[in-house]
């Protein structure tokens, strides 16, 4: 820092600020600092990096850096009482884990105060802050126009509306193949889909992609047709249900999504497995597909302050999706195991 702080003209304490993009120097010294680092070669040390990470924890919360949790509801805590608990969990993951690296996280509402995009980006700004991470929006098509070359920023979910950044997944083709081979084990011949189609376009058709595939590949009978809605339908999927006649229903089904089913005379499992792709809690009477939400904002927080302290800022002319397999949870809500392939079974 001694050299770049020569090279430039300026103190140390200086280039320590241009580096950290922390607020007090001005746009063209800032250049020059970068430029100079970047002519000699400078690299941060890791372990001092590390050393200098636990003595801002050390300091207390208060002088901690600030990352930005941007949640875009119809209301500050539409997040906090939503059905699925998808963005809670990952909030409660990344919080924990930017407070181990001596960070805080905090919420914040993209709409506060009626404010523009930009104008909210400016807000965060002022603020000092310099990482953002974006969970999931409610609304599909929802586009954030912030100024990106002043932020690091680092989203979860596939195919957002706002610009592509670097971002963490549920690996969908990964989790929807594990369901089908743990619908082959128990005997189940007719798989059937559901979906809300919107939510499937978002996520690329990867689950119905793979349950395309994966129901031809693995000799079970083609001819349940998947049901698509916009919105979910007890009524409706039951309809289906009856029409389509499934043995085994894949979806992204909740505890309550059963309940209904159930009242229209469907027994579970008895009647018709049931096999949810986003199973949120280890234990759960669902089975399906956990998709550990919580690593999932450990990793996302792991990869925005590795982006904050490198200086690496704006949309990334190459984002990196970081996905994760799901994991097998038993749950109730299927019949035993058989040994050997396609075979009969009492339900449970």
């Amino acid at each position: 820092m001694k050299e770049v702080a020569a090279k430039a003209r300026v103190s140390t304490a200086t280039v320590s600020k241009c580096l950290r993009d922390a607020p007090g120097v001005s746009a063209p010294t800032r250049e020059r600092v970068k430029l100079a680092a970047t002519r000699l070669g400078y690299r941060p040390h890791p372990y001092i990096s590390a050393l200098m990470r636990n003595r801002r924890k050390r300091a207390g919360r208060a002088s901690s850096p600030v990352l930005a949790f941007v949640t875009a509801f119809s209301e500050p805590d539409g997040w906090r009482k939503a059905p699925s608990p998808l963005v809670r969990l990952l909030h409660a993951g990344a919080m924990d884990r930017a407070d181990e690296r001596g960070y805080k996280l905090e919420h914040f509402w993209l709409h506060q105060d009626g404010m523009s995009s930009y104008r909210f980006g400016e807000m965060l700004r002022a603020r000092g802050i310099r990482g953002v991470m974006l969970p999931p929006f409610p609304d599909l098509d929802k586009r954030i126009d912030m100024a990106w070359p002043q932020f690091s920023v680092v989203s979860h979910g596939l195919t957002v509306a706002h610009p592509v950044f670097h971002r963490t997944s549920n690996d969908h083709y990964q989790s929807m193949m594990l369901a089908l081979q743990e619908s082959r084990r128990r005997g189940y011949r007719r798989p059937g889909f559901a979906m809300d189609g919107p939510l499937g376009g978002r996520l690329e058709y990867r689950w119905e992609a793979a349950f395309l595939v994966g129901r031809a590949r693995m000799g079970f009978d083609e001819g349940v047709e998947p049901y698509f809605f916009t919105s979910w339908d007890a009524r409706a999927a039951a309809r289906w249900l009856r029409r389509e006649k499934p043995d085994v229903l894949i979806s992204l089904l909740r505890e309550d999504h059963l309940a209904e089913i159930k009242k229209h005379g469907i027994r579970i499992p008895r009647d018709l497995g049931a096999i949810s792709l986003s199973v949120h809690e280890p234990g759960s009477m669902l089975s399906g597909i956990r998709q550990n939400v919580r690593l999932m904002g450990v990793l996302a927080i792991d990869k925005l302050i590795n982006l904050v302290e490198r200086g690496e800022t704006g949309v990334p002319a190459h984002p990196v999706t970081l996905t994760i397999d799901g994991v097998w949870n038993e749950g109730a809500t299927l019949r035993r195991r058989c040994t050997d392939g396609f075979g009969g079974h009492e339900g449970i």
